[in-house]
């Protein structure tokens, strides 16, 4: 892994409709390396989640159908082990409806804000991946 893509070959679930959040994000995590799957619906997340084995998730909280912690409920009811164990992060720029504690109780592992800075999403992104992903 190179110091300039740490996220090279990572498979990203990107789950964000507002569509100039999925420009900067899908840039930000390809830019690091990582691999793009972007969604703009829960719907169709967890459509994409059984199909495509993604190592990570990152999702809005605020989606135009699910509530992004109904999406992670339904993630971490999944029967198959590797989509209920599937590390996630919220994002929001809803801070003061949707807070961190909110998250963590429906199941995220990582609570950020927008807007969001290259650097704590790829620090958050490395600190929940299995360290076997780690050492590509």
């Amino acid at each position: 892994m190179t110091k300039l893509q740490p996220l090279k070959d990572i498979q990203v679930l990107l789950v964000e409709d507002e569509p100039d959040m999925v420009v900067l994000l899908t840039y930000l995590l390809e830019d690091k390396g990582a691999a793009v799957t972007v969604t703009t619906t829960a719907l169709e997340a967890l459509r994409v989640l059984h199909e495509e084995c993604p190592q990570i998730l990152v999702c809005n909280l605020r989606l135009p159908d699910l509530d992004g912690r109904e999406l992670l409920k339904q993630v971490r009811q999944a029967p198959a082990t590797r989509i209920r164990q599937l590390p996630a992060i919220a994002v929001t720029s809803y801070s003061r409806e949707y807070s961190e504690a909110a998250a963590f109780k429906a199941g995220f592992d990582y609570f950020l804000t927008k807007p969001i800075e290259p650097e704590p999403l790829v620090e958050a992104i490395l600190q929940l991946l299995p360290s076997d992903l780690k050492r590509r």
